[in-house]
């Protein structure tokens, strides 16, 4: 991006704190990070540090507390009692689960307890379900849905689902859609699929979507990469194929509207280019162990794929809260800088490159930009989205 280009406001203020509770899971889901972790612990986070966090003054502005990151919240034994707190603290509070410990006794302390939205993650349906999200059941989740909508009837109490689209279940898209009509969700988030493992590069479906140009440009000293189009509220569809990649998805079909497969009540899934939302929009992440990170994708160490490029993707973290109070870490000289990089994001463009040692990790890149580096970053291109 040229520093000449301006970037509108950045938030200057917490206003969404995600909160990982625990990075343990009972399932193991084809498209999850957890394959791939490096030297990554397993752990929940201490009530008491989740007490404490919100009565940090970098909070009194925050309006949401999510509960999520890469586990599931509810095997949590205390979150129940998390949501409470945060819903007394006059917060919106929402949580993202994989459903299969959704029963009728936790969805009702849920409501109880204050809880303002709850995710679902709904991957795949039917008879392919647990081919993507392994060790669930269809069944009991879809039964676990009915439940919610009995439960939260009468209530302010939204439903999303959310879904990460891949080779393996595009072809169920409407249906997702579909079923997410059917069991009455607000909200709908669909993302990419991020490879973690060699034998999943084919299932991106995200080099195979139409995306803005890239030109290189310089300054006197090295190149700068840039979108050709770089005005700021630009927006591109997340699953705009090119017309090859049409045919090869949808073989059977006469006929293919972005507009009628890729739409939600009436509305085209977009996302901006070069836009970070967890920066842009005064979001930080607490992970289990008490480690302060700026996004998902830097919340754990794993390995990923740009097309057939393995990339090291390490955790980054600006502090810790078991030592310092978050309203430090959050003001930190490392963190603004940080966040006013990633609002200019002058980065190179490594998803749309042809690859070089940079790559290989989000240490550094080819513009001489210091950890950790964005360029390379699913999120900040609309590819990969979070509820």
């Amino acid at each position: 991006m040229r520093k000449d280009v301006k970037r509108g406001t950045m938030e200057d203020r917490i206003r969404k704190l995600y909160v990982e509770v625990s990075s343990r899971c009972n399932l193991q889901c084809k498209m999850c990070f957890r394959h791939s972790w490096v030297g990554e612990r397993f752990g929940d986070l201490d009530p008491k540090m989740f007490k404490q966090l919100l009565e940090d003054t970098a909070l009194n502005e925050a309006e949401t507390v999510f509960f999520g990151g890469m586990g599931e919240p509810l095997v949590h034994p205390k979150l129940t009692e998390m949501v409470s707190l945060a819903a007394k603290a006059d917060k919106k509070v929402e949580l993202i689960t994989n459903g299969t410990l959704l029963g009728r006794e936790t969805i009702q302390a849920l409501l109880t307890a204050g809880i303002s939205r709850i995710w679902v993650s709904i991957d795949e349906l039917y008879e392919n379900y647990d081919k993507i999200q392994i060790g669930s059941d269809f069944d009991l989740v879809r039964g676990n849905l009915e439940t919610i909508n009995i439960l939260r009837k009468g209530t302010n109490v939204r439903l999303g689902m959310t879904a990460v689209v891949m080779r393996d279940n595009i072809a169920s898209l409407r249906r997702i859609r579909d079923f997410a009509e059917r069991f009455q969700a607000d909200d709908l988030n669909l993302s990419h699929m991020i490879p973690n493992r060699q034998e999943d590069i084919a299932q991106a479906l995200w080099p195979m979507c139409d995306v803005a140009g890239i030109k290189a440009y310089t300054d006197g000293k090295s190149p700068v990469w840039r979108f050709e189009k770089v005005d700021e509220s630009i927006e591109f569809p997340m699953f705009k194929f090119s017309e090859r990649y049409k045919k090869e998805l949808f073989p059977n079909e006469e006929s293919l509207l972005e507009a009628e497969l890729f739409s939600w009540k009436g509305k085209p899934v977009t996302r901006r280019i070069n836009y970070c939302r967890f920066i842009e929009e005064g979001q930080c992440f607490v992970r289990w162990d008490g480690d302060v990170s700026p996004c998902m994708g830097l919340l754990h160490t794993a390995d990923t794929y740009l097309g057939d490029h393995k990339r090291r993707i390490r955790h980054h973290s600006f502090g810790n809260v078991y030592r310092q109070s978050l309203e430090e870490i959050w003001n930190s000289e490392e963190y603004r800088n940080f966040r006013e990089r990633v609002h200019e994001f002058y980065f190179s463009p490594c998803l749309f490159c042809g690859g070089c040692e940079q790559l290989k990790e989000n240490e550094t890149d080819c513009i001489g930009s210091p950890a950790p580096t964005c360029g390379g970053c699913l999120w900040g291109q609309g590819f990969a989205v979070c509820p």
